[in-house]
């Protein structure tokens, strides 16, 4: 509210200013008997410019009591809004760092959770991977036993064969071996 008087002062010093060349004329013309009318029209200049002043003044001084009714309405505004909302905004922080807290718990009992999940788990895909590679072993096994008994028919057709020939007989078999390829 500091800039209205500073205002009026400043209308005051301007208007002190202009009484004041005005009585510099004066006396100019007081001297002088032949300005009359000129006289008269600075008194009526004068009498202008202080009316100009006085109604300056009252429309400051209005405007000032309305400005600081509108201050003291503010006031009350700006109370009455922290008396209604800061307590409730002090209840819904409180809430809001309740539930915080709740969803942070929430997300490490959920990471536990998943960690202790994701070790299980990753036990599970080793012993699978060891159960397979068992597995592989035990086919490569049973391919091989199986070679070795396909093996072991073929020699023991092969020896019916070679007694069969070193007897004299002919062999039991259907299809009667070429010379050469039974050694073989």
């Amino acid at each position: 509210m500091a800039v209205f008087p500073r205002l009026v002062r400043r209308v005051a010093d301007e208007a002190e200013r202009h009484l004041r060349g005005g009585l510099g004329r004066l006396a100019l013309m007081l001297a002088d008997p032949n300005r009359s009318a000129e006289f008269d029209r600075l008194l009526a200049l004068v009498d202008a410019q202080g009316e100009r002043v006085h109604r300056l003044e009252e429309t400051l001084r209005t405007q000032d009591a309305g400005l600081r009714a509108l201050r003291g309405e503010l006031d009350s505004l700006i109370a009455q809004l922290n008396d209604r909302l800061l307590p409730r905004i002090d209840e819904r922080m409180d809430d809001l760092e309740r539930d915080l807290t709740a969803f942070a718990t929430g997300l490490v009992r959920t990471g536990r959770e998943t960690a202790a999940g994701r070790a299980q788990l990753e036990t599970v895909e080793r012993r699978l991977a060891d159960l397979r590679e068992r597995q592989a072993r035990t086919e490569e096994r049973a391919g091989l036993w199986r070679d070795l008994q396909a093996s072991m028919a073929r020699l023991g057709d092969d020896i019916d064969a070679l007694r069969a020939r070193v007897d004299g007989r002919p062999a039991e078999t259907a299809e009667e071996p070429v010379p050469g390829e039974a050694l073989a």
